[in-house]
């Protein structure tokens, strides 16, 4: 009877435990200056679904640039629409760039960001405008590619080139 009890005893404390979270920062202890931070953007209820907005429209472009820039297609490839397999195969790798934000309308789920940017290739330097055209999907914004292929610059190809 006395087994029963300590055991019912031990199960209870067991089970009045609090779950440990699961994090991706497991290395931020509890006493750390950054632990509260850390616990509200891990929290999923916390993070909320994107939104239609234009600061998030404009960054879904710099992040096609930016996955480019890292030699990381599938990055890039979270912020398109349309890509063909041939802009997955990374063969043109933008050493630096610098985009600027001209304009950015928003009518609904679809938004229109007009831009310059400046790309640093291994085969030079080059300046282009654009207009990249957006639409608002679960996962966020997706450009076009039709839009940044008509940039004419070979990290954006629409087939293979033939040397």
């Amino acid at each position: 009877m006395g087994k029963i009890l300590a055991l019912t005893l031990l199960l209870g404390l067991a089970l009045a435990q609090q779950a440990v979270p699961n994090s991706p920062f497991v290395d931020v202890p509890p006493c750390h200056w950054a632990k509260e931070a850390v616990g509200r953007i891990t929290d999923p209820a916390a993070v909320a679904k994107p939104q239609p907005t234009a600061s998030l429209a404009v960054n879904a472009v710099q992040q096609i640039f930016e996955g480019l820039r890292c030699n990381n297609t599938e990055w890039s490839a979270k912020f398109i629409a349309g890509a063909p397999n041939v802009f997955m195969l990374g063969a043109s790798k933008l050493n630096g760039f610098e985009l600027k934000n001209l304009q950015t309308s928003i009518s609904g789920n679809t938004a229109r960001v007009r831009f310059q940017v400046v790309a640093n290739l291994a085969t030079g330097i080059f300046t282009r405008s654009g207009e990249a055209r957006l639409n608002f999907t679960a996962e966020g914004w997706k450009t076009d590619y039709a839009t940044l292929a008509a940039l004419n610059l070979p990290v954006f190809p629409l087939s293979l080139s033939k040397p």
